[in-house]
């Protein structure tokens, strides 16, 4: 889209219509952009049209928005092309077309069009009685026979027939472009991505691809040798363009839902009495400063007409405590600060009246946090919330959402699935006829997400070296790269909905979801954004679960609830923990990079924590600006501006831009741009394909910055320092950061309980459960396989130890685990496999693989150990001899004991391998304590690698828990021993000659020891493999 906007500027064009097929999923981006390069956009769309009872083919036609009532009438038509219809096919029936169409001018359409393909089927009655209906049904004005010239045959011909029609009824012609791509080069992958639409190559495709490569856009020169024997075709694309005055950006009818508040109040006075309450609460009394800070989010509150969209915020909030108290979570008699349902994050926590409604964990006031980036006096948009839940509590809310305000007012937010590396290569190898076996095995090996990057990924596979070269392998590469970030289809967001008071459909098209009864909108977060939609972000975060269950475990076992905004954020024990690196399992900070960084910043307060959470991210790491910052704070490395106006935006953190605020502070400061401008630069740089975007906003900065006085070399320095890359805002960093203190201090006071929450949580953060497994063990926690006679659904604490939960069996979900319970309540204690297997009704699968687990092992309590696990093969042998499938007669009951044979003892080994099958976690040890008598006796565990020094040479082996690529050249790998971690730098030239070795789940590795301020790691010289064992845990790779 910004290719064809900027090819159009280019082009010296001064209006652009976007008319998608069937959809306005790209208007408001489009509108966005073209707004930015002082083009006109116009809003129009190409609509399906379902065929009549005598001709059943679907026809197009064009249809454009010349103002705000021609827009909402659009919205409503494309809507009901799907809802009418079918999701996947969307077709408008025009029957639903309104008795009075108003502001929407008809364009007759491409050859596909019915009066188009009417008059090249020979049929002249029919295509006259067909653009007399439109004039009927839109008027005399606003119907303009369509004239495209493609150079493709038939285009001539049918182009005089419209022509001579137009002149018969006295409808006005207009010429069209009908692109499809903005440069001839394009049309390529314009092929391949028809071939991808019909799931068929090519060669397959050859009779529904567009003829040529002449579906491009045209200069106004080339339009007018075209239509030189037309030139009022071509003065009525201005004329249209005159006519459709709406503007997206401006005109929309969208209006904040109403919140019904006391009667004697408005929304302004009623959110202003909410506030001072909790004011009351929260402080003891209202001091000059919260007051200064409360009159002025209320004055800017006002300004904007925001208090209906913070009382829906605080209704949402009570709907989810009352969420909460339901499920036995809270009690009426908690204030919600005590035991709030969930947490806010992003820029919203800067807001002192988030914090007071409930949205907030976080005091604005306590940590100084910029109230700019959330609410200003020049909003550009609606400020976003999100609001983070336990994932219990999301799914009912987001129902209850749904249920009070119905689905013709909140819809879900749309999301526009982009390709990446392996998607395109995948799609376009099989559009491009290459044998499936070799994309396949190319799409999985690949390690990049940028497709932009395929060429260098080939030539380091020793089998696609030889290809780059080849013709079709060549136009793969190419095609990749342009269609990195190309839109794939509409999905749905993870938690964002949108609500109003008016129909949505009024503003925005909806249309079925994939999963029933829901529905979703054609926007996605960027856009409803800039159409100034109220969004509300409901996402589950696995740490606020892991946390309250935590909490729920510490009540139980102590009798009290912890208040975690009471507890104490300086405690030194604490932040020297972590300051260990012992944040494995701990929110935010458990990366390998965390854990490396960590010590180097060394936090001892919240203010830290946010530094710590905002600085370990790829928008900060790119230009090195976690190891300036380091050496700034912790080393005291001198320092400089670029230029005195940065101080405002950089000084407390040291000149470094560590969050997204900072970016836009630095162009309002430097370069004088508005709020609102500002982020739109920030916003441009994470945009794919945005080198003329970017390069426009250079323009601006530079001259911005030079009627402030700042030199244009400084102030090219200072531009190089944004980038598109992610960045938490500051008031997010807070909210993380204290999220984060919160459990690394339930991990040092309540190591069982935390343990047994995040094992119940699974899957959430990056390691494995063995790894999660080891580290509890490096915590005093002993974790004990599943118990046929004590092992609930989930993990729970049994003699002080972490008791596996019957779900951690493969193949046992919540019902058949479920079973097990339910016969095991009713009925006591299971005397024996037979007892177990009569009663609880389970199939054969669940029982050999409960067997496998050692579930069994204790109904053999006294037996010797290795006698135990020999027992598991007895069992299993056992299993065979009683089980009868469901349906089947019941047989009796009668003794096997005469069948049972003696079978060969299970070895260790064998053991370990079959729990990690089963269960995905060896809990009696770690594999390399076996392995470590099998290896040779250079190669050092993890405690041996503490007394190595910096420069040393060393051999060392473990299991792969993560690999790591991030921004930088560099690959991360972190081996894991029976004794701890092992982490690890591969540079470019190791990670060419080694890359498929990595891929490997255990490897010997040699290399130097790199000790550098407080941390420590092994720099890769050589690597090969360990013997394979099968059903090993995998490992959490992670960009």
């Amino acid at each position: 889209m910004e290719d064809l906007l900027v090819r159009a500027r280019a082009l010296g064009l001064q209006a652009l219509a976007l008319t998608d097929h069937d959809n306005l999923c790209g208007a408001m981006h489009f509108a966005q952009v073209a707004k930015t390069l002082d083009i006109q956009s116009i809003t129009g769309v190409e609509l399906t049209i379902k065929g009549g009872d005598e001709d059943k083919y679907c026809s197009h036609l064009t249809l454009l928005a010349e103002n705000q009532i021609g827009y909402k009438q659009l919205s409503n038509l494309v809507s009901y092309s799907y809802v009418a219809g079918d999701r996947r096919n969307p077709a408008l029936d025009l029957k639903y077309l309104p008795e009075d169409i108003s502001g929407l001018i008809l364009l007759t359409g491409c050859r596909t069009g019915r009066v188009p393909s009417l008059l090249t089927e020979g049929r002249f009655a029919e295509a006259e009685t067909q653009l007399k209906q439109y004039l009927d049904w839109f008027g005399a004005g606003n119907v303009f026979v369509e004239l495209q010239q493609n150079l493709v045959q038939g285009d001539t011909s049918r182009n005089r027939r419209l022509i001579d029609l137009a002149k018969k009824l006295g409808v006005p012609t207009v010429a069209t472009n009908n692109v499809h791509y903005h440069v001839p080069e394009r049309h390529r992958l314009q092929d391949a991505l028809i071939s991808i639409k019909n799931n068929l190559s090519l060669e397959e495709t050859h009779k529904v691809r567009r003829a040529n490569n002449q579906f491009y856009l045209k200069s106004p020169e080339e339009m007018a040798i075209m239509f030189s024997r037309h030139p009022d075709a071509l003065k009525n694309t201005l004329h249209i363009a005159e006519r459709c005055s709406f503007d997206l950006t401006n005109d929309l009818a969208y209006r904040f839902p109403d919140y019904p508040v006391p009667d004697g109040d408005t929304s302004q006075s009623y959110l202003e009495i909410l506030c001072r309450q909790a004011a009351e609460r929260r402080y003891g009394s209202i001091n000059q400063n919260v007051e200064d800070r409360l009159q002025e989010e209320l004055r800017l509150i006002g300004k904007h007409d925001l208090a209906g969209f913070f009382l829906i915020y605080y209704e949402i909030i009570q709907m989810a405590r009352e969420i909460m108290i339901e499920m036995g979570l809270s009690d009426v008699e908690i204030p919600l600060e005590e035991r709030p349902p969930g947490r806010g994050r992003g820029s919203s926590v800067a807001m002192l009246v988030g914090y007071l409604i409930g949205l907030s964990h976080i005091d604005p006031l306590e940590y100084n946090l910029s109230l700019g980036r959330f609410l200003s006096d020049d909003l550009g948009s609606v400020p976003d919330i999100d609001l983070d839940f336990p994932r219990n509590i999301r799914e009912e809310l987001i129902v209850r959402v749904h249920r009070k305000w119905g689905w013709d007012r909140a819809a879900l937010t749309g999301m526009i699935s982009t390709y990446q590396m392996k998607g395109a290569v995948r799609d376009l190898g099989k559009a491009l006829g290459l044998p499936a076996h070799d994309i396949e095995n190319l799409a999985k090996r690949i390690d990049s997400h940028d497709a932009k990057e395929l060429e260098l990924e080939m030539l380091q596979l020793p089998e696609f070296r030889d290809k780059v070269d080849e013709p079709v392998w060549r136009n793969l590469i190419e095609m990749a790269a342009q269609l990195d970030g190309f839109p794939k289809y509409l999905a749905q967001h993870p938690g964002g909905m949108i609500i109003s008071s008016s129909p949505l459909i009024d503003t925005v098209p909806v249309q079925q979801a994939a999963i029933a009864d829901r529905y979703i909108c054609h926007w996605d977060k960027d856009s409803i954004d800039q159409a100034g939609f109220v969004k509300i972000d409901f996402l589950a975060l696995g740490a606020l679960s892991q946390m309250q269950e935590c909490l729920l475990l510490i009540e139980e076992r102590e009798g009290e609830y912890i208040d975690l905004s009471r507890i104490d954020f300086k405690d030194r024990a604490v932040y020297e923990s972590m300051h260990q690196g012992n944040t494995i399992g701990i929110f935010q900070v458990e990366s390998a990079a965390q854990m490396q960084t960590v010590p180097r910043i060394k936090p001892w307060n919240l203010t830290d924590m946010a530094y710590e959470v905002g600085a370990v991210r790829p928008g900060v790491g790119v230009n090195d600006g976690v190891t300036q910052f380091i050496q700034r704070r912790s080393e005291g490395t001198s320092w400089d501006y670029d230029h005195p106006l940065e101080r405002r935006a950089l000084e407390r953190t040291l000149g470094i831009i560590l969050f997204q605020d900072q970016v836009n502070q630095v162009a309002i400061d430097v370069a004088g741009f508005t709020s609102f401008e500002a982020d739109q630069l920030r916003r441009a740089f994470g945009k794919r394909n945005n080198e003329a975007m970017l390069n426009h906003y250079w323009g601006r900065f530079r001259d911005g910055a030079a009627e402030f006085g700042v030199p244009e070399d400084a102030a090219q320095r200072i531009f190089k320092k944004f980038n598109g890359h992610y960045m938490f805002p500051e008031s997010h960093a807070f909210a993380f950061g204290a999220t984060a203190y919160h459990m690394a201090w339930l991990k040092y006071y309540y190591p069982l309980e935390f343990f047994i929450s995040i094992f119940n949580q699974q899957p959430m953060g990056f390691y494995n459960t063995e790894t999660l497994k080891e580290d509890a063990k490096r915590h005093g926690i002993t974790v004990l396989n599943p118990d046929i006679n004590h092992s609930r659904k989930r993990c729970t604490i049994m003699n002080e130890a972490l008791l596996l939960g019957l779900r951690y069996v493969r193949g046992m979900g919540d019902a058949v685990a479920s079973q097990v319970v339910s016969a095991r309540d009713q009925g006591g204690p299971f005397e024996s496999l037979a007892d177990a297997m009569e009663r609880s009704g389970l199939q054969r699968e669940a029982i050999e693989n409960l067997v496998t687990a050692g579930a069994f092992d204790t109904l053999n309590a006294g037996t010797a150990e290795l006698e135990r696990k020999t027992d598991r093969r007895q069992a299993l042998w056992e299993v065979g001899l009683r089980y009868r499938a469901i349906n089947t007669q019941q047989p009796l009951p009668l003794p096997v004991e005469q069948d049972m044979t003696e079978l060969p003892e299970q070895s260790q080994w064998e053991t370990m391998g079959e729990e990690y099958r089963i269960l995905g976690l060896y809990p009696e040890g770690h594999l390399m304590a076996m392995a470590r008598t099998y290896l040779r006796r250079e190669i050092l565990s993890s405690r041996d690698i503490e007394a190595k020094y910096d420069g040393d040479i060393v051999t060392v082996a473990g299991l792969v828990i993560r690999r790591q690529r991030p921004l930088s050249k560099a690959v991360f790998l972190t081996l894991e021993d029976e004794f701890g971690h092992i982490p690890l730098v591969v540079w470019p030239d190791e990670f060419a000659k080694y890359r498929q070795l990595i891929r490997e789940p255990l490897l010997i590795i040699r290399g130097e020891v790199s000790r550098r301020d407080g941390t420590m790691n092994i720099v890769t010289k050589h690597v090969e493999t360990m013997p394979l064992i099968k059903n090993l845990p995998k490992a959490k790779s992670w960009q």
